[in-house]
Protein backbone atom coordinates (compact mmCIF):
# COMPACT_ATOMS: atom_id res chain seq x y z
CA UNK A 1 0.00 0.00 0.00
CA UNK A 2 1.58 3.28 -1.11
CA UNK A 3 -0.04 5.42 1.60
CA UNK A 4 1.23 3.35 4.51
CA UNK A 5 4.19 4.09 6.77
CA UNK A 6 5.64 2.16 9.67
CA UNK A 7 5.97 4.10 12.91
CA UNK A 8 8.66 2.26 14.85
CA UNK A 9 9.74 2.50 18.47
CA UNK A 10 12.85 0.55 19.46
CA UNK A 11 12.91 -0.72 23.04
CA UNK A 12 16.08 -2.77 22.79
CA UNK A 13 17.17 -1.94 26.34
CA UNK A 14 13.98 -3.24 27.95
CA UNK A 15 14.20 -6.33 30.12
CA UNK A 16 10.56 -6.50 31.23
CA UNK A 17 8.15 -9.35 30.52
CA UNK A 18 5.48 -6.91 29.31
CA UNK A 19 5.35 -3.67 27.34
CA UNK A 20 5.11 -0.81 29.85
CA UNK A 21 2.43 1.85 29.67
CA UNK A 22 5.03 4.60 29.05
CA UNK A 23 6.41 2.71 26.05
CA UNK A 24 2.94 2.07 24.67
CA UNK A 25 2.07 5.74 25.19
CA UNK A 26 5.23 6.80 23.35
CA UNK A 27 4.29 4.69 20.32
CA UNK A 28 0.74 6.04 20.43
CA UNK A 29 2.09 9.60 20.53
CA UNK A 30 4.29 8.93 17.50
CA UNK A 31 1.30 7.53 15.58
CA UNK A 32 -0.78 10.60 16.52
CA UNK A 33 2.05 12.89 15.37
CA UNK A 34 2.12 11.20 11.96
CA UNK A 35 -1.68 11.32 11.68
CA UNK A 36 -1.66 15.05 12.55
CA UNK A 37 1.12 15.90 10.09
CA UNK A 38 0.10 13.65 7.22
CA UNK A 39 -3.52 12.47 7.55
CA UNK A 40 -3.40 10.83 4.11
CA UNK A 41 -0.90 8.24 5.37
CA UNK A 42 -1.97 5.11 7.21
CA UNK A 43 0.31 4.51 10.19
CA UNK A 44 1.43 0.98 11.04
CA UNK A 45 2.56 1.02 14.69
CA UNK A 46 5.53 -1.27 15.33
CA UNK A 47 7.64 -1.84 18.44
CA UNK A 48 10.85 -3.78 18.78
CA UNK A 49 10.58 -5.26 22.29
CA UNK A 50 11.51 -8.48 24.13
CA UNK A 51 7.82 -9.19 24.78
CA UNK A 52 4.70 -9.06 22.64
CA UNK A 53 2.49 -8.76 25.75
CA UNK A 54 1.23 -5.36 26.89
CA UNK A 55 1.22 -4.52 30.59
CA UNK A 56 -2.20 -4.64 32.27
CA UNK A 57 -1.99 -0.84 32.79
CA UNK A 58 -1.13 -0.15 29.14
CA UNK A 59 -3.51 0.37 26.26
CA UNK A 60 -2.30 -1.24 23.08
CA UNK A 61 -2.08 0.97 20.02
CA UNK A 62 -4.67 -0.25 17.49
CA UNK A 63 -3.10 -2.40 14.77
CA UNK A 64 0.20 -2.57 16.62
CA UNK A 65 2.76 -5.24 15.77
CA UNK A 66 5.81 -6.30 17.79
CA UNK A 67 9.20 -7.47 16.57
CA UNK A 68 10.38 -9.87 19.27
CA UNK A 69 13.98 -11.10 19.56
CA UNK A 70 13.10 -14.37 17.81
CA UNK A 71 11.49 -12.56 14.88
CA UNK A 72 14.37 -10.08 14.75
CA UNK A 73 16.76 -13.03 14.33
CA UNK A 74 14.55 -14.37 11.55
CA UNK A 75 14.64 -10.92 9.90
CA UNK A 76 18.44 -10.71 10.17
CA UNK A 77 18.74 -14.15 8.53
CA UNK A 78 16.42 -13.10 5.70
CA UNK A 79 18.33 -9.86 5.04
CA UNK A 80 21.65 -11.71 5.10
CA UNK A 81 20.35 -14.35 2.68
CA UNK A 82 18.87 -11.65 0.43
CA UNK A 83 22.20 -9.81 0.28
CA UNK A 84 24.17 -13.01 -0.30
CA UNK A 85 21.89 -14.03 -3.17
CA UNK A 86 22.44 -10.70 -4.90
CA UNK A 87 26.16 -10.57 -4.11
CA UNK A 88 26.75 -13.80 -6.02
CA UNK A 89 27.17 -11.75 -9.16
CA UNK A 90 28.15 -8.06 -9.33
CA UNK A 91 25.47 -7.33 -11.92
CA UNK A 92 22.60 -8.75 -9.87
CA UNK A 93 22.29 -5.58 -7.73
CA UNK A 94 21.46 -3.62 -10.89
CA UNK A 95 18.99 -6.24 -12.16
CA UNK A 96 15.56 -5.00 -11.04
CA UNK A 97 13.94 -8.37 -11.68
CA UNK A 98 16.56 -10.22 -9.58
CA UNK A 99 16.17 -7.72 -6.74
CA UNK A 100 12.37 -7.97 -6.91
CA UNK A 101 12.50 -11.78 -6.89
CA UNK A 102 14.87 -11.89 -3.91
CA UNK A 103 12.80 -9.36 -1.93
CA UNK A 104 9.68 -11.46 -2.55
CA UNK A 105 11.47 -14.75 -1.82
CA UNK A 106 12.71 -13.48 1.56
CA UNK A 107 9.39 -11.79 2.39
CA UNK A 108 10.99 -8.35 2.52
CA UNK A 109 8.32 -6.61 0.43
CA UNK A 110 6.03 -3.97 1.89
CA UNK A 111 3.00 -6.24 1.86
CA UNK A 112 4.70 -9.12 3.72
CA UNK A 113 7.47 -7.56 5.82
CA UNK A 114 5.53 -6.85 9.02
CA UNK A 115 3.21 -9.84 8.78
CA UNK A 116 6.29 -12.08 8.59
CA UNK A 117 8.72 -10.38 10.98
CA UNK A 118 6.32 -8.88 13.55
CA UNK A 119 3.34 -10.26 15.43
CA UNK A 120 0.25 -8.63 16.92
CA UNK A 121 0.54 -7.31 20.45
CA UNK A 122 -1.24 -9.42 23.09
CA UNK A 123 -2.90 -8.19 26.25
CA UNK A 124 -1.80 -9.61 29.59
Amino acid sequence: MAGRQAVVELKTGCTTDTIAKKDMDQLGGSVRWLNDHDPEVEALPVMLHPSQVSDAKATAVPGMRVVTPALFEKLKEAVTSYAAALAGSPDRWADEQAVREQLAHHKLTGDRFFTTYAEPVRTS
